[in-house]
């Protein structure tokens, strides 16, 4: 179970994959997940349709990847 009081953006996430998977459903697959993996300092979320990349700093969620599953 990861902790966090915020959702943003990370600049990477914004210039490279804003276009390929809508913030609304980055937020919607947070919170579905109950148990992402980590990955380092880092968490990963895989499902079926979609890959997430983030980390928690400051108690703050910064999605730094999302991509559509082929």
């Amino acid at each position: 179970m990861v902790y966090f009081t915020d959702i943003e953006p990370s600049e990477h996430y914004l210039e490279n994959h804003a276009h390929d998977v809508p913030w609304d459903k980055v937020v919607e697959i947070i919170f579905k997940t109950k148990n992402p993996r980590k990955k380092g300092t880092k968490f990963e979320i895989e499902d079926d349709n979609y890959y997430l990349l983030f980390e928690i700093k400051d108690n703050i969620l910064y999605v730094i990847n999302a991509k559509k599953v082929r």
